[in-house]
């Protein structure tokens, strides 16, 4: 009986695998097949993906294999068929070392800017030791989607919440102004570390608009003044008027 248990889960993956085989096969012929009728590698993977969404893995593995120098394509063409297909794009490209991590971030971004914050994220989680870099990508891709980015990577990662918020302060000094507000709206507890991390970021000269948005925020004067000087802003700047 054991041993008729074990023939029969042998065949059971022997038939999975030429399964597997077949299917892989009949999508790279299909995909070879549409790009020789001048259709871009674009369409075809998103043609495919749309047709065969529970074989996206196995087309997007043949895309990178077959057409590696075709990277923007086949994830513009994966993004517009599904953004739910976001984690196995960006794995995949990165697997097959289409190009630095950096450019398939920003492609990606590029294919559907409103996943921006869940683009970082995912890339975050297969590349740990490049997510800051992969902020700075994401946030200089799509700036106007910076507050989203710094709301999603802080709630994802909430011990490196500084660090983030540098980021943000420092690589887009344009958007500060909205970025403070974002910060003190969406982070009521830690209305002081945003008062320092601000001031550090920024010219100590700003440190007054800073500690004076923080208190129009419903932060007291004197933590947002200490805030500030733990920043390295001068005390002399705040002779507040009584």
């Amino acid at each position: 009986m054991k041993i008729l248990s074990f023939f029969a889960a042998i065949l059971l993956l022997t038939g999975q695998a030429y399964a597997g085989a077949n299917q892989e096969a009949f999508l790279k012929q299909q995909l070879a097949s549409n790009i020789n009728k001048s259709i871009s590698v674009e369409r075809s993977v998103s043609s495919l993906l749309k047709q065969y969404p529970e074989f996206e893995e196995v087309i997007l593995n043949t895309a990178f294999q077959e057409y590696p120098e075709q990277y923007r394509q086949i994830i513009r063409g994966a993004f517009h068929a599904d953004p739910a297909f976001s984690e196995d794009i960006i794995h995949l490209a990165m697997l097959h070392k289409v190009a630095t991590c950096d450019k398939i971030i920003k492609e990606a971004i590029k294919a559907e800017p409103a996943y921006a914050d869940d683009i970082v994220i995912v890339a975050s989680k297969l590349h740990p030791e490049d997510r800051d870099h992969i902020i700075i990508t994401a946030l200089h891709t799509q700036p106007i989607m910076a507050n989203s980015i710094v709301n999603n990577a802080s709630k994802t990662y909430p011990s490196d919440f500084e660090q983030i918020l540098s980021i943000a302060f420092k690589e887009l000094p344009d958007f500060f102004m909205s970025t403070l507000k974002n910060a003190f709206s969406n982070f009521p507890d830690q209305k002081d570390v945003v008062v320092k991390v601000a001031v550090e970021a920024l010219n100590k000269e700003h440190a007054r608009s800073i500690v004076e948005e923080a208190i129009s925020s419903g932060l007291s004067q004197d933590v947002a003044i200490n805030a500030a000087i733990q920043g390295g802003a001068n005390d002399a700047q705040f002779a507040f008027n009584q």
